[in-house]
């Protein structure tokens, strides 16, 4: 495909982001996000950023199919769905942001069509739904958790987290971490997790070679800009490997090259600003990996802060004289500037 087919295909998947709320994303819009890398990075960048979209962007109807796939499933209703969701409550607990309360919306909407539920948001039960669509590091999802379950949760019930899908250290450390708390409060709750299989990610150090997050090879090395950054936080990471296995997001010939010109843009637009919050990383929100998390889901509700900078960082209405203004992002986030 040529570089105007990689832009009308990237714009074909991104179209109603947000429902138009950062203006038009068609191929005009991919085009002006692109000429901000130099000519020779520019085929490489759409092809990849092509690949991951068509795999890892979850679409509304995707997320519809996720709700329908909830509600109907027996491993989370049991046998008796009916008198299951009848009875449950829907979690509405998140401290920061609307996007659990906006995914409740949707999902209650199904279950009053469905099952004739009405108002099931923070009801008396001994059942219980939280509802997100990601675990990324788990840290939004314990933390809401952690009061809920210390203060307000009942003695002895049942919890099911439900999500679109998770990194796997995300969910294997959110499950320790919650069990933890269960012995210190010392009550008798069942945590379970569900989600599809699809999207569970690798993002363990165990796992490193066959990761599905951006994690650099040595090869980043060579650039003096990167090579300066790993400097000044003293940050020694650890490389990937290639090993030649087909990785479910990233292709075998492009992804060294793919992910050291986004770290390079990455470090690129943390320099834009003076004061950036701590959590801020060229691949995205982390609080330890000075590098970043290095997400590749996407979603039509929003860019998580958790994928590259070079993906969602930037707001063209910004004044000139505004950090924010330097970089043309190719999917928007509401945020403040840091």
């Amino acid at each position: 495909m040529t570089n105007e087919e990689l832009c009308e295909s990237i714009a074909g998947v991104i179209s109603g982001y947000r429902n138009n709320e950062f203006g038009v994303y068609d191929a005009h819009h991919v085009k002006r996000w692109i000429e901000q890398f130099e000519v020779h990075e520019r085929s490489i960048v759409l092809k990849e950023t092509n690949k991951i979209l068509k795999n890892n962007f979850i679409t509304q109807k995707l997320f519809n199919n996720f709700i329908e796939s909830a509600i109907s499933s027996p491993k989370i209703a049991g046998n008796d769905k009916n008198s299951f969701w009848q009875n449950v409550s829907i979690l509405e607990i998140q401290k920061n942001g609307d996007s659990q309360k906006e995914l409740n919306e949707l999902f209650c909407a199904q279950l009053k069509d469905e099952y004739e539920v009405i108002n099931p948001i923070n009801k008396a039960s001994n059942e219980f739904i939280y509802l997100d669509d990601f675990i990324f590091s788990g840290n939004r999802l314990y933390n809401d958790l952690q009061t809920w379950l210390t203060e307000k949760a009942p003695s002895k019930c049942s919890i099911t987290i439900i999500t679109i899908g998770w990194y796997v250290y995300g969910q294997y450390n959110t499950e320790n971490r919650l069990n933890k708390l269960l012995k210190n409060i010392d009550k008798n709750i069942d945590i379970k997790f569900r989600s599809f299989e699809r999207f569970r990610l690798e993002n363990r150090l165990s796992g490193i070679n066959r990761s599905e997050v951006f994690w650099p090879t040595s090869c980043i090395e060579s650039v003096d800009e990167i090579q300066s950054y790993l400097e000044s936080k003293d940050y020694a990471p650890k490389f990937r490997v290639p090993n030649g296995i087909k990785n479910r997001v990233f292709s075998r010939t492009r992804r060294e090259e793919y992910e050291k010109i986004i770290l390079k843009y990455g470090i690129k637009i943390l320099g834009f600003s003076r004061n950036n919050n701590k959590m801020v990383k060229p691949l995205g929100y982390h609080f330890f990996n000075e590098i970043g998390f290095g997400s590749t889901m996407f979603s039509f509700r929003n860019c998580p802060n958790n994928n590259p900078l070079v993906f969602w960082w930037g707001d063209p209405e910004a004044p000139a004289h505004r950090p924010f203004s330097k970089w043309y992002p190719l999917m928007q986030r509401n945020t403040y500037e840091n």
